[in-house]
């Protein structure tokens, strides 16, 4: 979804050369070579990807020593971006939830590896294994819950807190979709229980445990939940959608500890600090290193030679490696978050005691990495941390090598969460056939380097993974014209086994073919109706002779789908009639049939 989201937001781009405007301190002066390539790329992402405005910080030792913003607060007074104006950060909340609990840890209050029922003791699901999962599985994405609860979640201008008051009840109907701790995979669930955990053990609401233990101390002036009272339409940045010129309403996520926070640039920073390990009073080192830890290593996992956007994982972390870091023997460490219009990025440098941190209205989280990524190189040159610049990776057109005939059985079945696909590996050449009516693509075997794409950006290799199953790695180095560039390593199918419906079933299924169904149970303020969110729609495979209905949920009845795979937000199906229209349930949306 994040590169399809990518690719839209370049291709859509608004051509608008739009005022930059810097807040510059004092002891910047020396370093303008640096305000100004900041200010170039501010531009740069306004003008060329879809953003209206981005703000930006950077931060050594406890000292701002960048920090500045492109594009405007609202387009109808084009007023400039200060440092005060204030973002969703989106999934950035999570290192905020994770800390939290780690407060606690640090506390005594919580064991990282005690059972998550010890703490919130009405925590049930359908499969037994609920009970294995720990705090530290929710902080590493390795629960093995399906995914996103996110009905009545994103909405605009509307707080209700239905998504926190009803996640326990979801969660009590669903099943996992791995064991516990087996396999780390994003999981934006587990960081809504664990804002639940820290109300629980605190006995306190988790706005008010930020504000005590971070905000107050930090002086986070401009770092808020949707809880708080505070002057939206003057403080919140204006949101906009590439096909409606007017302003939309302010965004409301009401998944705190997933995805909820208002913050700036410069709050990030110094919140920063506390997660390098360099606020001992607010949470102790140990914690911090901790956090540090390759916690995807402890599953299934991938792993980049020169790093990764997100991955590889930590406590919190999307990623412990950021790329380029790795190629400078450093560890810079990322969370990026998302929302449909608020994007944000922090990387941190604990070594150093160095952070940057990104936000934009429009755009996207990949692309305000690039640009903390960009600049912090700068940065670290200036200084004479690093000796020089490495240079961008460039691509070529690939050579076809000779393919092993081995590779040919590798053919067959592939699916993921919403997709099932074809792939036929022949003469050196990998075709990959989406059973959705996407285009084929074809992929050409290049030696080690496995089948490379048209461009030579990307590669697919088949990987065997730790549970035995097969998988496809896709390889990705993205580039950003006037940005930066970002590693992007991931699976994104498993080879699955085709399988023949039973007589009395495939009549039933065969109406369904390649049907879409469209979510009704969101409420008047949700986004989802008018920003025609992927997530909220479900489509079914073209033809089911595989035995798939949607994705890797197999179809076990005529009503019913299962999920078989261990990807993203993935979902059961379960087909019911009311008043003549079909509907379905899945996870925790209800969905009407198309016709």
């Amino acid at each position: 979804m994040m590169k399809n989201m990518l690719r839209k937001l370049i291709s859509a781009s608004l051509c608008i050369v739009l005022a930059i405007a810097f807040f510059v301190p004092a002891q910047m002066e020396s370093i303008d070579p640096l305000a100004e390539k900041a200010g170039q790329i501010a531009e740069t992402i306004v003008s060329d990807y879809g953003a209206t405005s981005v703000q930006y910080a950077l931060i050594d030792h406890d000292s701002i020593i960048l920090s500045g913003g492109g594009g405007v607060f609202d387009k109808s007074e084009n007023r400039a971006i200060t440092k005060d104006d204030m973002y969703g950060i989106g999934s950035t909340s999570k290192m905020f939830a994770a800390a939290a609990a780690m407060v606690l840890w640090d506390k005594g209050r919580i064991d990282l590896d005690k059972p998550l029922t010890t703490y919130i003791p009405e925590f049930t699901m359908q499969d037994e294994r609920y009970k294995e999962i720990t705090p530290r599985m929710l902080m590493n994405h390795s629960s093995g819950l399906y995914g996103s609860s996110f009905a009545n979640t994103f909405l605009f201008d509307d707080n209700d807190a239905v998504m926190h008051d009803t996640l326990l009840s979801k969660l009590s109907k669903q099943r996992l979709k791995a064991a516990p701790g087996e396999f780390s995979e994003y999981c934006n669930d587990g960081f809504t229980l664990l804002e639940i955990l820290v109300e629980r053990v605190s006995g306190m609401r988790y706005t008010d445990f930020l504000a005590e233990h971070f905000v107050a101390p930090l002086g986070l002036e401009n770092t808020k939940t949707p809880h708080d009272d505070f002057d939206k339409a003057k403080r919140l940045v204006k949101v906009y959608a590439p096909f409606y010129a007017d302003q939309l309403p302010d965004e409301t996520i009401n998944a705190l500890g997933t995805g909820g926070l208002y913050s700036t640039a410069e709050d990030l920073c110094r919140f920063a600090r506390v997660l390098m390990g360099k606020r001992p009073d607010i949470l102790s080192e140990q914690a911090t290193v901790l956090m540090q830890n390759e916690e995807y290593k402890r599953g299934i996992w991938v792993e980049a030679e020169s790093g990764n956007y997100i991955g590889e994982y930590g406590l919190g972390w999307d990623t412990v490696h950021g790329y380029p870091f790795v190629d400078y023997g450093l560890q810079a460490l990322a969370k990026g978050g998302d929302t449909q219009l608020f994007h944000s990025s922090l990387v941190v440098i604990p070594s150093l005691d160095i952070a940057m941190a990104v936000a934009s209205s429009g755009g996207a989280s990949i692309i305000d990495y690039a640009f903390a990524a960009s600049i912090l190189q700068e940065y670290l040159l200036e200084k004479g941390i690093i000796p020089q610049i490495a240079p961008q990776k460039t691509f070529a057109a690939p050579t076809q090598a000779e393919m092993p005939a081995s590779l040919e059985a590798y053919s067959g079945l592939y699916v993921n969460a919403t997709t099932s696909a074809g792939v036929e590996v022949k003469g050196g050449v990998l075709t990959l056939t989406k059973r959705n009516g996407e285009p084929e693509t074809k992929w050409v075997y290049a030696g080690e380097q496995g089948f490379l794409s048209e461009d030579g950006s990307t590669s697919i290799t088949f990987s065997r993974q730790t549970d035995g199953e097969l998988y496809l790695l896709q390889s990705q180095l993205i580039a950003l014209p006037g940005v930066g560039q970002a590693s992007f390593n991931q699976l994104i199918f498993k080879m699955a086994k085709p399988f023949a419906l039973e007589g009395s079933v495939t009549d039933g299924w065969e109406v369904r073919a390649g049907k879409t169904y469209y979510a009704v149970s969101e409420k008047a303020t949700s986004q989802a109706y008018f920003l025609g969110i992927d997530a909220l729609r479900v489509r079914l495979n073209e033809d089911f002779s595989h035995g798939f209905a949607y994705g890797g949920a197999k179809i076990v009845d005529d009503n019913c789908a299962v999920n078989t795979v261990k990807f993203r937000d993935v979902t059961d199906l379960e087909f019911f009639v009311k008043d003549g229209r079909e509907y379905v349930n899945a996870n925790d949306m209800v969905l009407i049939l198309e016709d």
